[in-house]
């Protein structure tokens, strides 16, 4: 959701009940202005908000196309007072299978502990483990050269699966027209200047959306791979995915505004303005996926 039109677009994610408080949108542009001066992006979007029980987490995406072949690099940022965006921590794939189970209400306090392995009150590590508190020393092989040291040991906290949730999220649903991005003789994606919307009767079919992601598909991974890529548009994963009917697409009644729903990530909507360059996503809900929906289509 660019910065600068957040007002006009949360007019689509009305549509699923949800909206900003005019304290909100105040705060948050003024922190995403703030971000924007520390960083360097080609382009900063406000990426959604994840409900907590004590406080909310508003989370923001920096792009870098420029240099990055062939997709550019993501970065997310969150905030959970709307006064000062953090990075969000990087992911590590030990935690992978536990997170997947987690199925409680984010709380909006970013130090809690969900999983803790320094020991039972949280200060301690446990005998056979390091004490992150105690300097590590260099070991050194016969032929001098340094061995590597693994880092000692952390609790898992709240905002560490706060990175896992944005990331699947974005992984499993951003997505774009097909149209909207173009790939420059260097294999570097843009946004294409001569895009101006999709037609009233492509808006509405799902085939003219794909995944806004590195492709994953063989035969999409083929494509963007060849030197004439930069003259398709369709080189990312279409939406068809598993389990089958997990996308919504709708329409109003005039048939120009388009919204896209994830069922297994209720709270995702991408959307569209027939006709415009005007599109985006946004996610507004409470970070749980729904793994039942296999059973319940």
């Amino acid at each position: 959701m660019e910065i600068y039109r957040i007002p006009e677009d949360l007019r689509f994610v009305n549509q699923i009940g949800q909206t900003l408080s005019a304290e909100e949108k105040i705060k948050l542009e003024i922190a995403l202005i703030k971000l924007g001066s520390t960083q360097t992006f080609d382009q900063l979007l406000f990426w959604g908000r994840i409900e907590g029980t004590v406080a909310n987490y508003y989370i923001a995406i920096g792009l870098n196309f420029k240099n990055n072949f062939e997709f550019p690099h993501k970065t997310f940022f969150y905030t959970a007072n709307l006064k000062e965006f953090q990075n969000l921590p990087p992911l590590n794939p030990e935690y992978k299978e536990q997170v997947e189970t987690f199925r409680q209400l984010f709380s909006g306090q970013p130090e809690k502990i969900l999983i803790n392995i320094t020991g039972e009150d949280g200060d301690q590590p446990p005998a056979d483990q390091p004490n992150p508190d105690e300097p590590q020393q260099v070991v050194k092989n016969d032929d001098d050269s340094d061995v590597e040291i693994k880092p000692p040991p952390k609790n898992f906290l709240e905002v560490d699966r706060l990175a896992y949730v944005v990331n699947a999220i974005e992984f499993e649903c951003a997505l774009l027209p097909v149209g909207a991005v173009r790939l420059t003789p260097t294999h570097e994606l843009r946004y294409n200047d001569s895009f101006e919307g999709l037609g009233l009767q492509e808006a509405s079919k799902i085939s003219n959306y794909q995944h806004f992601r590195a492709p994953q598909s063989a035969n999409k991974k083929a494509l963007i791979a060849q030197d004439d890529a930069l003259f398709h548009y369709d080189f990312f994963d279409q939406l068809d995915d598993h389990p089958v009917g997990q996308w919504s697409l709708q329409t109003d009644s005039s048939k120009y505004q388009v919204t896209i729903r994830n069922l297994q990530w209720p709270g995702f909507l991408g959307y569209h303005r027939a006709g415009t360059r005007i599109f985006g996503y946004a996610y507004f809900g409470d970070g749980i996926k729904n793994v039942d929906l296999a059973f319940q289509l």
